[in-house]
């Protein structure tokens, strides 16, 4: 857990720390420019919490199972119940996830539907790659990513 000074900050002085943060880290166009900013702002360790968290609650919207979440993140299951409960709170993460999720959700059904099309042991596929895609299919079913 990171540690903070005890002494309490004002709040106008924490809104314009959050809003230098979003300057900083928000407002990046290319992929590169914000891992350079997040590797020299955040430790390594801080850097894969942050990843586990977002997953946690990507995961959490897929409706993945808890077991599932904790075997693929090596999370306890009160972690991922902790965010179960912010979850159920939130209007800001959630509505972003959302859009994803769509986004996911249609990719998938197309991937199915290529799957059923061409499935594996159909005359003029290349078995091994078909193969390949539906076990892929059957991941993100199961473990979500």
């Amino acid at each position: 857990m990171a540690r903070i000074s005890k002494l309490k900050l004002k709040p106008e002085i924490l809104e314009k720390l959050f809003s230098l943060f979003f300057e900083i880290v928000g407002k990046k166009n290319k992929k590169e420019e914000f891992q350079k900013v997040i590797k020299e702002l955040l430790s390594p360790v801080e850097r894969v919490m942050v990843a586990k968290r977002i997953a946690i609650i990507y995961l959490l919207l897929k409706e993945i199972d808890y077991l599932v979440i904790e075997d693929v993140l090596k999370v306890s299951s009160a972690t991922i119940a902790r965010y179960k409960f912010i979850i159920e709170k939130s209007d800001g993460i959630v509505p972003s996830f959302k859009k994803i999720l769509l986004n996911d959700k249609i990719l998938l059904f197309l991937n199915e539907f290529f799957d059923t099309l061409f499935p594996p042991g159909t005359y003029g596929t290349n078995w091994k790659s078909a193969w390949q895609r539906k076990f892929e299919i059957q991941r993100k079913k199961t473990e979500g990513i």
